[in-house]
C-alpha cells in the first residue's frame, strides 16, 4: 500500500512519505524452520526492507504480526492453526533531490528468508509498488477536473491524516478497529482459523500512529437509501477486489471515465479492508489554518453545478491530492438553510488523541462578506458540546472535549489609554460597509484608503466565491489531510516439495524458492485465435520464415497478454487444474498457448506455474 504522491525533499530536509508505504505478508510460507548448530529446527519470520527506488536502501523494518483474527503475537512462539499477517511499514522514507528529473518512485519491499548457519540467505523476492508521482508541494491552485492525477475521484482509494501544529511526530492516521481480522486470502475467502463468530465489537474510526487504513472514497446521493433493499443487488465494486460500494453511491459513467469529487459533495468513507462504511459527510474545504468553507451560489455566479451536494449549496473546487480537508457529519433532518441565513453548523470528524469524535464548533457559520450591501444577520449554531450525532454507534460517545479556540497572538491587541487592552479592529475592504472580511495571517493588511481601493481585484480571493459564502472555525482538531493510495497484491503459492529440490529434508515449513519470485508473472487478458493481433507482417525475413513452417497449432493458439514472461524459463499454463499441452513464450508480454483439451463449459482461472513448481494464479478467466 502506498500514497499516489509524495513530495520531494530539499537540500537537508526529509519529507517523509505519507502515509508511510506498508508491506502486508499474508499467509505461512513468509516463515521457515531454520536449524542452528546444536538446537532442533526453528520456525522463524522472514526479514523486510523498504526502500524507495533510486534512494540508498534504510535499515531493517520491523514486523508486527498478527493471527488471522487480528492479535499481535511473540515471534519466538508462534501459534499454530491461524494464519499469520505480518505488517511492516516503511517509516521515515524520503525522496531527495539529486534527480531532479524524477518524476515517478516505486516503493520496493526486499523480503529476505531467515538462513540457517552454513547458508547464504536467500531472498524471496522484491516486490514495487504501484508508481508514486513525485511532486514539490501541495497545489494551491483551483485543480482542473481534467488533471486527473491530481484529483481525488469516486471510488478511489484515500487515507487521512491529522497533525497538531504542523509537527510530523504527531501524525495520526484514520483507521477502523477490528480491520486487521477482515484480509482475505487470494482465493477472495476469509483467512483460515478467522472465528467469524468472535467479532463482537461494533467498529469504530480511530486513529493511529503507527499503521493506516486505506478507505475508498464514495460521492453518495442522500435520496437514495443507504440500507441495501431486498430486490435491488448491491452495485459492482470498482475493482474486482473491493469491497461491495454502499447502495446510495452514485453510479459509475458507462465509459469508465473518472468522476472528481468537489467540496460540498455528500461522501462515504468504506474501509478498504473490513467493509465498513462511514455514516453520511460532506467534505469541506479548509481554507486556512482552521476555518472551513462553503455555501451556494453567489449571486449573479452561473453554469456551478449542485451534483449530490449539501442541501441549498453548490459545488466548490476539485477535492485535490494534500489537501486540507474537514468532513461535517450530513443531517438528514436539518433541510435547507433559512432564506438569508448561511444555516446551522453540523458537528465535524475531529481527532482527539487515539479516538475519533464528533465535535460541534462553538462559533457557528459567518458570512464570507456581505452579500448584496448590506449585512446579512448572522445566527450562529448554538453552542453544543460533542455530540455522537446521527451516526449510532459509528463514533464512540465522547466525554467531555476540551477544544476551545486558540487565543488571540499578541499583535492583535493594542494597548489601550486605560493601561487594559483592545483588540485592534480589522479595516473592511468591503465597499458596502458590510461583515469585515477575514483577512489571512500572510496577507499585507492595507494601510491606507488608496491602497484599499489598488488591492480589491486581488483580494478578491479571500471573499466569498460560490460554494464557499459563509466559513466557520472547526478548530485545529478536525482539520485533515487527504491524498489518494494504491494498492497491488501479489498472490502466489509455494508447494510443500520443490520440482528443483526434491531430495531437500522434509521439514514442518514451506521451502524457500531457489530463486526470487519476482519478476512477478501476470496474466492481463487473452484473445482467442479469430480475435489475436499477431499475424506477422510478410515482409521481414523471420516472418517469412514462420510462413514457410506454419505452426500446425496456429489456428486454435490463445493469444495471452501480461508481463514478466521468460524465454529462458518458460511458465507453464494451467486452466483451473488442466495444463495446456503446448506453449510457446513470443516476449516478455505476449505468450501463445493452446486451450485445454477437454471442452467443459465451466469457467476456469489461468494459471501460471513456473518450472521449480511455483504457482502464480491470476484473475483471468477461461473461457
Amino acid at each position: 500500500m502506498s500514497s499516489k504522491v509524495a513530495q520531494k525533499s530539499y537540500g537537508t530536509e526529509k519529507r517523509f512519505l505519507c502515509p508511510p508505504p506498508t508491506a502486508i505478508m499474508i499467509g505461512n510460507s513468509w516463515w521457515t524452520d531454520v536449524i542452528r548448530r546444536g538446537e532442533d529446527p526453528k520456525l522463524c519470520p522472514p526479514r523486510v526492507v523498504v526502500s524507495i527506488s533510486g534512494e540508498p536502501a534504510p535499515q531493517e523494518g520491523t514486523i508486527e504480526w498478527t493471527g488471522s483474527s487480528g492479535k499481535s503475537f511473540d515471534v519466538s512462539d508462534p501459534p499454530t492453526g491461524t494464519t499469520y499477517i505480518g505488517r511492516c511499514v516503511g517509516k521515515q522514507l524520503f525522496i531527495s533531490d539529486v534527480d531532479e528529473k524524477k518524476k515517478k518512485v516505486e516503493a520496493l519491499v526486499k523480503i529476505t528468508a531467515p538462513a540457517s548457519d552454513d547458508e547464504p540467505e536467500r531472498v524471496i523476492g522484491v516486490f514495487p509498488s504501484r508508481p508514486i508521482k513525485v511532486i514539490s508541494k501541495p497545489s494551491k491552485k483551483r485543480q482542473s477536473a481534467k488533471n486527473l492525477e491530481l484529483c481525488i475521484n469516486h471510488g478511489s482509494t484515500i487515507s487521512l491524516f491529522h497533525r497538531l501544529r504542523s509537527q510530523t511526530v504527531s501524525t495520526k492516521y484514520l483507521c477502523v478497529s477490528g480491520s486487521g481480522s477482515s484480509f482475505k486470502g487470494s482465493d477472495g475467502a476469509p483467512l483460515m482459523g478467522l472465528d467469524q463468530r468472535s467479532r463482537s465489537t461494533t467498529p469504530s474510526f480511530i486513529a493511529r500512529t503507527a499503521s493506516w487504513d486505506p478507505f475508498v472514497m464514495y460521492i453518495v446521493d442522500v435520496n437514495k437509501p443507504a440500507g441495501a433493499g431486498l430486490d435491488a443487488p448491491p452495485p459492482p465494486p470498482p475493482q474486482p477486489d473491493y469491497p461491495s460500494p454502499p447502495p446510495n453511491a452514485i453510479p459509475f459513467t458507462n465509459n469508465g471515465s473518472q468522476i472528481p469529487i468537489y467540496y460540498n459533495q455528500t461522501v462515504v468513507l468504506q474501509c478498504l479492508t473490513s467493509g465498513v462504511v462511514s455514516p453520511v459527510l460532506i467534505i469541506r474545504k479548509v481554507d486556512h489554518q482552521t476555518t472551513v468553507v462553503g455555501g451556494g451560489l453567489q449571486e449573479g455566479a452561473k453554469g456551478i453545478a449542485d451534483h449530490y451536494c449539501s442541501p441549498g449549496e453548490v459545488c466548490g473546487d476539485p477535492v485535490s491530492q494534500l489537501h486540507k480537508i474537514a468532513f461535517e457529519v450530513y443531517d438528514p433532518n436539518k433541510g435547507m438553510p433559512e432564506p438569508g441565513t448561511p444555516g446551522v453548523t453540523g458537528a465535524f470528524l475531529s481527532c482527539m488523541g487515539e479516538k475519533v469524535n464528533t465535535y460541534r464548533p462553538i462559533d457557528g457559520r459567518q458570512w464570507n462578506i456581505s452579500q448584496g450591501g448590506a449585512a446579512s444577520p448572522v445566527l450562529p449554531g448554538s453552542p453544543i458540546s460533542p455530540t455522537a450525532g446521527p451516526s449510532g454507534d459509528y463514533f464512540p460517545h465522547p466525554g467531555k472535549v476540551d477544544s476551545a479556540p486558540g487565543s488571540p497572538t499578541q499583535s492583535e491587541f493594542l494597548p489601550s489609554n486605560d493601561g487594559g487592552r483592545v483588540m485592534k479592529k480589522k479595516r473592511s475592504t468591503s465597499s458596502a460597509g458590510g461583515v469585515p472580511k477575514p483577512v489571512g495571517k500572510n496577507r499585507r493588511r492595507p494601510s491606507s484608503a488608496g491602497s484599499v481601493s489598488s488591492r480589491r481585484g486581488a483580494a478578491s480571493d479571500a471573499g466569498a466565491s460560490s460554494g464557499a459564502l459563509w466559513q466557520v472555525d472547526i478548530g485545529e482538531t478536525s482539520v485533515w489531510t487527504i491524498v489518494g493510495t494504491d494498492q497491488i497484491r501479489y498472490n502466489f503459492y509455494v508447494p510443500p516439495v520443490l520440482f528443483d529440490n526434491q531430495h531437500a529434508p522434509q521439514t514442518g515449513s514451506f521451502p524457500i524458492p531457489s530463486k526470487p519470485v519476482t519478476p512477478f508473472p501476470g496474466v492481463v487478458k487473452y484473445l482467442p485465435p479469430d480475435r489475436a493481433a499477431e499475424a506477422p507482417k510478410a515482409n521481414c525475413a523471420s516472418s517469412r520464415a514462420v510462413l514457410a513452417k506454419p505452426n500446425p497449432h496456429a489456428s486454435k493458439m490463445l493469444t495471452v497478454y501480461g508481463e514478466n514472461f521468460s524465454k529462458t524459463d518458460p511458465v507453464s499454463v494451467f486452466f483451473g487444474s488442466e495444463p495446456s499441452p503446448y506453449v510457446e513464450v513470443r516476449c516478455t508480454e505476449v505468450l501463445g498457448c493452446l486451450p485445454p483439451e477437454s471442452q467443459i463449459g465451466k469457467r476456469r482461472p489461468i494459471i501460471l506455474i513456473r518450472s521449480d513448481g511455483v504457482v502464480f494464479p491470476s484473475n483471468t478467466m477461461y473461457p
